[in-house]
């Protein structure tokens, strides 16, 4: 499932369209390419292998690195070991390194492939292998109908609690003016330990008569 607000809005607002998102999505792996399992799976490969004394590297993809001519795949690469080798992250997970990664891996001879493959196995895999542009924009659309489904259900909640603050305020103005004229009609009555209902009847007529003024 595609994580619109981590995964795409960012993204939209740097600029990217929906297609390039696309793309990334399906490049992208999970995890960053961490040093030492990846220095590990390319010694284990023997796609760089390490002269453990001159320290010069070697073997299939170093073979490979010499042949090519100046530009942006042999760029990647050396950007690639050089993180790798100096014990940095390679941030595969994010963009543009997942569409780079995965552009120069699709260049690679076979045996050199089976090692990016093994590569991305150990960040995690590509979770989101096989999203389209419409995947992309579905995940806005259903994005945008929840936040306005929890946006709706706050208004509704803040309503009620307005409506409930109203009605507590009220129970407390009318409970002052029950007190007050209870206090007027009726407290001395039991003060001066009056029983007769002829004083109660209007002291409560009283009570009701100051309270619809």
């Amino acid at each position: 499932m595609i994580d619109y607000l981590q995964e795409v809005k960012p993204l939209q607002d740097a600029g990217l369209s929906n297609a390039d998102i696309a793309i990334h999505l399906n490049a992208k792996t999970a995890g960053p390419m961490l040093p030492e399992p990846s220095e590990y799976i390319l010694s284990d490969c023997a796609a760089v292998l390490v002269d453990p004394v001159s320290g010069e590297k070697f073997g299939s993809l170093i073979d490979y690195y010499a042949t090519l001519e100046a530009g942006d795949a042999k760029n990647l690469i050396a950007f690639f070991l050089d993180r790798i080798y100096s014990n940095q992250d390679v941030s595969t997970n994010e963009h543009p390194r997942s569409v780079q990664f995965a552009n120069v891996e699709l260049t690679l001879p076979s045996d050199l492939q089976e090692v990016c493959s093994k590569l991305v196995e150990e960040a995690g895999g590509r979770p989101h292998s096989g999203v389209t542009e419409e995947d992309v924009a579905q995940s806005q659309t259903d994005w945008e109908a929840a936040e306005a489904d929890r946006i709706a259900q706050e208004e509704q909640a803040q309503a009620e609690a307005e409506a409930e603050a109203l009605k507590d305020q009220q129970l407390i103005d009318l409970e002052s003016r029950y007190i007050s004229l209870y206090n007027q009609h009726i407290a001395n009555l039991i003060d001066q330990r009056i029983v007769d209902e002829a004083a109660w009847q209007a002291g409560l007529q009283a009570m009701a008569d100051g309270w619809s003024e």
